[in-house]
């Protein structure tokens, strides 16, 4: 298995073999790029996994973290743009979800080029008129208690070093959310798969099922066993769908293949 880091912002994994397709995967809010960790075992051979570091964890963790989901974007898609010619998709959870529909809307308007499937997870759809809510705002006990019901684990609550890293980052992605209101009427036209845990008390199957207007194309629902931060099984479920997904892609592409 090859493994390699492109500098700061991503950490790139392949499940083996050729490169057929790469899988750009966004965090939630306060998360790293090893929540991906170990996803290429799980996916077609020929997959790269591109797991986003962002500034303010893990070894970026001496950079200030943005706020500006634009700002974020851009950088992004500045990076990724040797890639968009080669077959992609998209994956992001929670706020990742939102830099993935600002980033894929930026790809194809800068490239041309679309994600052949997003995969958004545990997030309202950004609608002009239901805007998100504004989590970046809690005080530290209030910040605990929303982590707690959304799925963080008792025993990281209960580090208290490591809390004191984490709220602050935590509060910084969020305002990321907060401030973000989806104003623009443009739709994609790649399909859309949205993932919704059937615990989570902050986002319902409802409000994933309203991602269905930001594309043309098909789109797909799933409930998965999980709160906002799915548990084992839920991201069991999540990582069979994606394999399923990309390796029909892939058989379809290399059905219209031309042949010598």
């Amino acid at each position: 298995m090859r493994e390699s880091s492109e500098p700061r912002w991503f950490v790139s994994k392949s499940s083996g073999g050729p490169t057929r397709l790469r899988l750009l995967c966004l965090p939630y809010a306060g998360g790293s790029a090893s929540v991906f960790k170990g996803w290429e075992h799980h996916l077609p051979a020929g997959t790269a996994v591109m797991a986003v570091q962002l500034p303010g964890r893990a070894d970026r963790w001496r950079e200030e973290p943005l706020t500006d989901l634009e700002v974020i974007a851009d950088t992004l898609c500045e990076l990724f743009q040797v890639h968009v010619d080669e077959p992609f998709a998209v994956f992001g959870h929670s706020m990742g979800a939102l830099i993935a529909l600002v980033l894929a809307r930026k790809l194809s308007r800068k490239h041309g080029r679309e994600p052949v499937r997003l995969f958004f997870a545990s997030c309202n759809a950004p609608l002009p008129e239901r805007p998100l809510p504004a989590l970046g705002r809690l005080d530290d006990a209030g910040l605990r208690a929303q982590l707690s019901a959304l799925g963080l684990p008792d025993e990281v609550l209960a580090d208290e070093e490591l809390m004191e890293i984490t709220l602050p980052l935590v509060r910084a992605d969020l305002h990321v959310a907060d401030a973000y209101l989806d104003r623009s009427p443009e739709r994609l036209h790649c399909p859309v798969t949205a993932f919704h845990g059937a615990d989570d008390p902050l986002v319902s199957g409802q409000d994933m099922a309203q991602w269905a207007r930001t594309t043309r194309g098909p789109f797909t629902l799933r409930s998965v066993p999980g709160a906002h931060v799915f548990d084992r099984r839920g991201w069991s479920h999540v990582l069979k769908t994606i394999n399923a997904d990309l390796e029909t892609h892939m058989r379809r592409a290399a059905q219209e293949q031309p042949r010598p």
